[in-house]
């Protein structure tokens, strides 16, 4: 009969930095000591590292023995290291006065780590620990277990064995063969599940390795994971007590459990999606695939190609006409964002372009739609796939679309495309890359265009920042502030100034100051 072990306060982490409410931990305790949950794997126990972490990201080992005396005799306290964040030297240390406290210690290990891992098992067992091993990136060795010969024929090194789907790639039909030849080549070995649910495949998979024999499987409440997220632990509970493998459920203590966390998915949205199912089809890093999605300037499939690395020959090497060709030289350059800035002072701007003629180059199409009230000669930035994201009939009143210098991302052009196309090479901080071609913002594009027309002033409209910002925006923000510093440090000769409010740390002027200055 297969056990249930929760990681709900280990694996949810990724959406908290590990930091949990005390009464919601209070709950999860006394909820889970009334449910046939086996095992309970709570945190993490780590060395120190920089960036912030939670409580649960450090265990310490009296936070440990207040956590134990929460749960039934019965049931198992679990920590978590990721192989690569740990050296066997440093076992002792963080673990010498765990002995007693902690039933097991798994450790998230790739296969290409696995001697390491091993390492770091046979210094645990040194103090006493029972060690589990969970071995990620299952669908990339789903067709040859030999991939992880060194685990299978090593199990006097530890206790238990996990297969972890870390992409969420692997099939029902998958998991039953891999857990039959698994289990003939470990017999009377303790064997385990851990499936992510990019395919909306990881309950079914759960299902399969225990039906194949996997003797211990993974779940969280509500899904609640990195990325996509994993196996429900309450369906799987809900499915075992139906087919009588486990005690009878305490639906009261299920219901007060799951409450609190259906209230933090809805505004956390962990999840399966679109992109979660791709990643998890073509077996690619989910984080990769969202990081990527977040920029907004990417289809879909431009970025599993770059991620597949089918980039080398593939990339766009066409060469079009330098902006500079364009007979567009001059001195003062508006540069176009999308913050809701630009339509709040449109009309200013507008009369900014009147008085002082500058060229005007959106940086992205988001306020494209305000061509013909602004007025002027403008060009648009195309970094990505932008364009189409754009009705065919607004590209036709710029003068211009500028793209990156090659190689580009396939597809930054629409077929049949009438506007005038030009080069411009971005303004680079030398960091960030997309597959095979370096990956330009539409804010280092649109400066590079600027330098390209020799701009002496780049004011700036519509760059406003975030007040409150996802994780997506912050990345963003922090994309576009280190180009404004580097921009500002770079012996160009150029002037940068802001002409509506903004967040970004960059010399703040006043549109409606400088317009009625000129008039």
């Amino acid at each position: 009969m297969a056990q249930v072990l929760d990681c709900t306060f280990r694996d949810g982490g990724y959406y908290t930095s590990w930091d949990f409410d005390p009464k919601l931990a209070e709950i999860y305790l006394d909820s889970v000591a009334r449910l046939p949950i086996d095992h309970i794997e709570i945190g993490y126990v780590n060395v120190r590292m920089s960036g912030y972490y939670g409580e649960y990201f450090f265990l310490t080992a009296g936070k440990l023995k207040a956590l134990r005396a929460r749960l039934r005799p019965d049931q198992k306290l679990l920590v978590m290291i990721d192989a690569k964040a740990v050296e066997p030297s440093r076992v002792p240390a963080l673990f010498g006065s765990l002995s007693g406290v902690l039933d097991m210690v798994r450790i998230a290990c790739a296969p290409s780590q696995l001697p390491h891992g091993l390492a770091l098992a046979r210094e645990l067992k040194k103090l006493g620990l029972q060690v589990g091993f969970n071995v990620m990136y299952l669908s990339s060795f789903k067709d040859d277990l030999d991939h992880i010969r060194i685990a299978i024929e090593s199990p006097d090194a530890y206790d238990a064995l996990s297969l972890v789907d870390s992409y969420g790639g692997v099939t029902p039909k998958d998991v039953t063969r891999l857990f039959r030849e698994l289990r003939e080549r470990m017999p009377g070995f303790t064997i385990g599940f851990h499936g992510h649910d990019n395919m909306c495949l990881a309950f079914a998979n759960t299902l399969a390795a225990i039906e194949a024999g996997a003797d211990v499987v993974d779940g969280t409440f509500t899904g609640m994971g990195r990325g996509a997220g994993n196996a429900r632990t309450e369906a799987i509970l809900i499915q075992l007590a139906r087919e009588g493998l486990n005690a009878p459920l305490d639906h009261q203590a299920l219901s007060t459990v799951v409450a609190p966390f259906e209230a933090m998915q809805r505004e956390s949205g962990w999840g399966t999606s679109l992109p979660y199912m791709i990643s998890g089809a073509n077996n690619l890093p989910q984080k990769d695939v969202m990081d990527w999605l977040a920029k907004n300037r990417y289809s879909v499939m431009s970025i599993v190609q770059a991620l597949q690395c089918q980039g080398g020959q593939e990339v766009d090497r066409i060469t079009y006409p330098d902006v500079s060709t364009l007979g567009m030289a001059t001195g003062d350059v508006l540069l176009v964002g999308g913050g809701p800035s630009v339509r709040r002072h449109a009309e200013a701007i507008a009369r900014l372009v009147e008085q002082q003629g500058p060229a005007v180059i959106f940086s992205s199409s988001r306020h494209l739609d305000l061509a013909g009230r602004i007025g002027g000669t403008q060009l648009l930035c195309l970094p990505g796939h932008d364009a189409f994201r754009t009705v065919p009939e607004a590209l036709d009143r710029v003068a211009a679309v500028v793209v990156p210098t090659p190689p580009r991302v396939p597809g930054c052009l629409p077929e049949g495309l009438s506007t005038p196309v030009v080069q411009a090479t971005p303004f680079e901080t030398g960091e960030g890359h997309f597959g095979p071609v370096s990956d330009s913002s539409p804010l280092a594009l649109a400066l590079g265009t600027a330098l390209g027309l020799g701009a002496r002033r780049c004011f700036l409209v519509g760059f406003d920042g975030y007040a409150m910002a996802s994780a997506a925006e912050q990345e963003l923000s922090r994309e576009v502030q280190a180009v404004l510093d580097a921009f500002t440090a770079h012996p160009n000769g150029a002037e940068l100034s802001s002409l509506t409010p903004t967040r970004y740390r960059v010399t703040q002027g006043s549109i409606h100051g400088l317009i009625a200055h000129l008039a």
